[in-house]
């Protein structure tokens, strides 16, 4: 049996809301130790005057920028842990997807399938239904494809012995 620690907390202060700008947001960051994932930092910010909240997860060591692809050949691959920090860019080439970071991007832990989840509620309203079967061929392990992040920060990672992990620092000088 596996014992998990409750999180840690690493840093707890009141600051200005960002939305209401009053002194009102309660800022909690904590520390949690995962068996498969490592050190994260769990963020969960809440105003307590116009509730706006802030939740982020990122692994606690840094690391440099980088590039991860995975070949996703069958159904379980679909299974396989992806965090993709805040800072990084999603590229699947078979399905003609790219996914910027954009201003208010979030981390998050999850699977492949469910990056593919995540990408059709944001873009399924905007595909056409070509691109649609495709996610969903992909989706259903019907489709063979590349997941592709490139991460400034070098947070990012795929759990995964297939993924290949190369300097993104390499790849721009040359």
């Amino acid at each position: 049996m596996i014992l998990i620690e409750e999180p840690k907390i690493i840093f707890e202060e009141t600051l200005v809301c960002p939305v209401c700008k009053k002194n009102s947001l309660k800022a909690r960051d904590y520390l949690y130790e995962t068996p498969n994932t490592g050190k994260l930092v769990l963020s969960n910010w809440v105003c307590e005057e116009c509730g706006y909240r802030f939740r982020d997860v990122k692994p606690y060591e840094t690391y440099e920028p980088k590039i991860i692809e995975l070949k996703v050949e069958d159904v379980e691959d679909l299974n396989t842990i992806v965090y993709r920090s805040a800072f990084a860019k999603i590229t699947i080439p078979e399905l003609e997807i790219e996914v910027d970071p954009a201003g208010a991007s979030q981390g998050y832990i999850t699977t492949v399938e469910g990056i593919l989840e995540i990408i059709l509620d944001e873009i399924g309203d905007y595909c056409d239904e070509n691109c649609l079967n495709k996610i969903n061929l992909a989706m259903n392990g019907k489709m063979k494809f590349s997941l592709i992040i490139e991460d400034e920060s070098g947070l990012s990672f795929i759990k995964s012995e297939k993924a290949k992990v190369k300097s993104l620092i390499q790849n721009i000088q040359s």
